[in-house]
């Protein structure tokens, strides 16, 4: 006999099920087991579903129960039967979404936590409700510990359908410092996961932003343990105190046994994988129109990482000329060390700023182009972040404060006016000495570009670009009156100028 086996007591039970026991799948259904509901699984392999239920029958007797194929797994669920869906993105959740439609009865529900592209999720929602079923797309952050421990959901689709999980999803959500739950609906159709994938991008941008940190303060001369200690104190200043300073805190001073330095980071390889959300991030971003140069910056460092023959290669033959400068201006830094930290400090700060105005505005234009009614929701959504999500950081309260003060705020930077103003001059300065000492920085460099053309009246080099793209196409170029561009376009009479 299986612990498989569908008793008859277990019919029509488990008040929702899970398919998918990997890591994030199985800490999931450990944390809705831990909140008192009834919780039926499935996973591919049946031997792993076998292990999991017998694993924890015992602490949780009949509220678990599995199932070796899809139709028990249906038998097992109450009706309507709701089942979210945790295995890997793309044609392998197509394929349980086909399977579950199979076994499924009018109104049942399908919910998708996968990294999945906002378009797809609108078209399953399309799929499914042409059949009868219905559908919720929703993202979840907080990586493995966060799904045992509750992480943050971004559900989108159907507020009808939201109403009968939202239940289950709120007691497994992570709870903030004022005890709200870390979800609510992000907005209609594909909503949750397009919130989810440019919650991803910022990750990227601002892991990148860390990343760029550490290796400024390793170019200075600094060793794991004096990073370790400057980012604690930055820390205990407040503003910047986040899970993913805690992470780089941590990285920064690890210990390794086989390593010649004694820090783990130092035998690491520098190959950044990644999962593909970025990457969409940024290109429906710029086919919206919206531009978003620190989050290009982070996906454009993934991709340069990854070529590590290259590199190799490269550095064989010119490495020593893009370089060249780096020795005396490591010296400098090392002379002025408070100067340095301070700075960039600074640097590190307003980067994140720009970094989450460019997320926050990617969302804005997405959602105009796509009718995803996600803005209205925008400052409740910020405020999920804060608790069991990678992005949690002090920050995302005045982020949020932002937008509930004036949900048309220009751009996210103008709420840091303060901080702008105090610490433009060492981000600056921090961009300049790591050009000179030969780092590659990215997100900072993208940051402060973003940051300096976003607040300018007038951009020269467009004004310029602008006239030669009618000298050479006669595209046309508007002109300024009173301020404001004109509506109509012009035409230069240029000398004939054939290439």
């Amino acid at each position: 006999m299986s612990v498989l086996d569908v008793k008859d007591e277990y019919v029509g039970q488990a008040d929702v099920g899970v398919v998918g026991l990997a890591t994030m799948g199985a800490n999931l259904c450990l944390n809705i087991l831990d909140k008192g509901f009834k919780l039926a699984v499935y996973n591919r392999t049946t031997a792993t579903s076998e292990k999991f239920v017998s694993d924890n029958r015992a602490k949780y007797g009949d509220k678990l129960t599995g199932a070796a194929n899809f139709a028990d797994f249906a038998k097992l669920l109450k009706k309507p039967r709701r089942a979210m869906i945790l295995v890997v993105a793309g044609p392998i959740t197509d394929g349980v979404i086909q399977s579950l439609s199979d076994v499924f009865e009018k109104d049942d529900i399908i919910v998708d936590t996968g990294n999945a592209h906002f378009k797809d999720q609108t078209d399953r929602a399309n799929m499914l409700e042409a059949k009868g079923l219905r559908f919720l797309g929703m993202g979840v952050s907080g990586g493995a510990e966060g799904a045992r421990k509750g992480p943050a959901f971004f559900p989108g689709g159907t507020l009808s359908i939201w109403d009968e999980v939202k239940e289950i999803v709120e007691a497994a959500s992570a709870k903030a410092i004022d005890g709200r739950p870390c979800v609510t609906m992000c907005g209609s159709g594909g909503a949750g996961s397009c919130v989810k994938m440019y919650h991803n991008a910022g990750e990227y941008a601002i892991l990148q932003l860390w990343g760029e940190v550490y290796a400024a303060m390793r170019g200075a001369g600094m060793d794991g343990d004096q990073i370790q200690k400057e980012l604690t104190r930055w820390k205990s200043l407040g503003d910047l105190d986040s899970y993913m300073l805690d992470i780089t805190i941590e990285v920064a001073g690890h210990k390794n046994a086989e390593s010649p330095s004694g820090f783990l980071v130092d035998v690491t390889g520098d190959a950044i994988g990644s999962k593909g959300t970025g990457l969409w991030s940024v290109q429906v971003a710029m086919e919206v129109g919206c531009p978003c140069p620190s989050l290009a910056a982070a996906v454009v460092s993934r991709q340069m990482s990854m070529e590590h023959i290259q590199r190799r290669l490269n550095h064989a033959i010119i490495g020593g000329e893009t370089s060249k400068a780096s020795e005396h201006a490591r010296k400098a830094e090392a002379a002025f060390h408070e100067e340095f930290c301070r700075d960039l400090y600074w640097a590190a700060y307003l980067a994140i700023v720009a970094s989450y105005a460019q997320m926050f505005e990617a969302i804005r234009a997405v959602d105009r182009e796509y009718k995803l009614n996600i803005v209205g929701n925008l400052p409740r959504i910020i405020s999920t972040f804060r608790a069991g999500c990678i992005l949690q950081g002090s920050m995302l309260q005045p982020m949020t404060e932002a937008f509930e003060k004036n949900p048309n705020i220009p751009n996210l930077m103008c709420a840091f006016g303060k901080q702008i103003g105090e610490g433009m001059p060492g981000f600056r300065a921090t961009c300049g000495r790591l050009v000179l000492s030969g780092e590659s920085m990215p997100v900072l460099q993208a940051s402060l570009c973003y940051m300096v053309t976003m607040s300018q009246n007038i951009i020269l080099a467009g004004q310029a670009v602008s006239l030669q793209r009618d000298v050479f196409g006669r595209h046309g170029f508007k002109k300024i009156r009173d301020g404001q561009l004109t509506e109509e376009s012009y035409n230069e009479e240029w000398p004939e100028m054939a290439p």
